[in-house]
């Protein structure tokens, strides 16, 4: 039996996330196959609807797979996020969050694909943290050359894309991220009553 979790588990965890930034340059250190199969086994711990584990996850390690990649995205008349795009062809890997969708089209079933989907990511995206590694969780970009892009990573029709994560070596530490406290966010009993 796992023994219980204590405060300085939750110091430790709160830590990590305090220091979880987007990454965007990256060094040409290489990532070894076996940590990247440990960050899949973490997104993978985290609950989904129905426990239905629709999760899927292509990595993309190939040089020319990847500039084929980065091509889709940065041709002229495609617009990036604030900071730039990631140089996708130099990150050492991209992965892919996939999911089939066993929940169909209503609300209802979208929410629980969304409710399936996110949880994975973000254990990814701190198990990456935990390692020293740098993510950037990207969503967007996946969608503007999306019939290409499913071509290119031989996806099946039943299968889309949620997410694109490069993963890599920071090429610089950043420091802690800047959030609201807890005072401009969270509320008692009722929205608007002061916390």
């Amino acid at each position: 039996m796992t023994e219980p979790a204590t405060l300085s588990t939750l110091d430790t965890l709160e830590d990590l996330m305090a220091h979880q930034r987007a990454v965007r340059s990256f060094t040409d250190r290489p990532v070894d196959e076996a940590l990247i199969a440990r960050l899949i086994r973490a997104a993978t711990r985290a609950p989904s609807a129905k426990n239905a584990q629709c999760l899927r996850f292509v990595v993309v390690r190939n040089p020319g797979l990847k500039r084929q990649i980065s091509d889709l995205y940065e041709q002229p008349g495609t617009t990036a996020a604030p900071g730039g795009p990631t140089p996708w062809s130099d990150v050492p890997v991209l992965i892919f969050v996939v999911a089939e969708d066993p929940f169909g089209n209503s609300p209802t079933g979208q929410s629980a694909l969304v409710a399936s989907v996110y949880p994975g990511v973000q254990n990814l995206l701190l198990a990456a943290q935990a390692a020293g590694l740098g993510t950037v969780l990207t969503t967007s970009r996946a969608k503007l050359k999306e019939r290409e892009l499913r071509d290119l990573l031989n996806l099946p029709e039943n299968v889309d894309i949620h997410a694109v994560i490069p993963v890599g070596y920071p090429a610089v530490q950043l420091g802690r991220n800047k959030r609201k406290p807890v005072r401009e966010v969270a509320f008692r009993e009722r929205y608007g009553e002061p916390w």
